[in-house]
């Protein structure tokens, strides 16, 4: 038996148990933001089925797409589907991740060319 990926099958876990926490927190709710979050939760199921892993843990349809270059050693990088969505999911805590923040020069320092 080959093993999974250690990244990519926490990744689909945690997607999926997300999904099931934002069902379950719908349930409580009557009307239209019920339907509306059933609706988008079974959608992005239904997104995240057409990317199954085949035996040796690899997304079928993105890494399916790098065959041309088999003298290249295939990464293990997650699916971009589930990390899409992980990274759209959040953790659930309300807060969004912080951005990375970005290097910038000093207004004052310029390149000094030997001359």
């Amino acid at each position: 038996m080959v093993a999974r990926d250690p990244i990519v099958s926490p990744l689909q876990a945690s997607v999926h148990s997300r999904l099931a926490e934002l069902t379950a927190s719908a349930n409580g709710e009557a009307g239209a933001a019920h339907r509306e979050v059933a609706l988008l939760v079974e959608a992005l199921r239904a997104v995240l089925a057409d990317h199954p892993l085949d035996p040796r843990g690899y997304c079928s349809v993105c890494h399916g797409r790098r065959r041309g270059l088999s003298f290249r050693r295939r990464r293990k990088l997650p699916c971009r589907a589930y990390l899409a969505a992980q990274l759209a999911l959040g953790d659930g805590a309300g807060e969004p991740a912080p951005a990375a923040a970005r290097h910038r020069r000093r207004a004052g320092s310029a390149l000094h060319y030997a001359r």
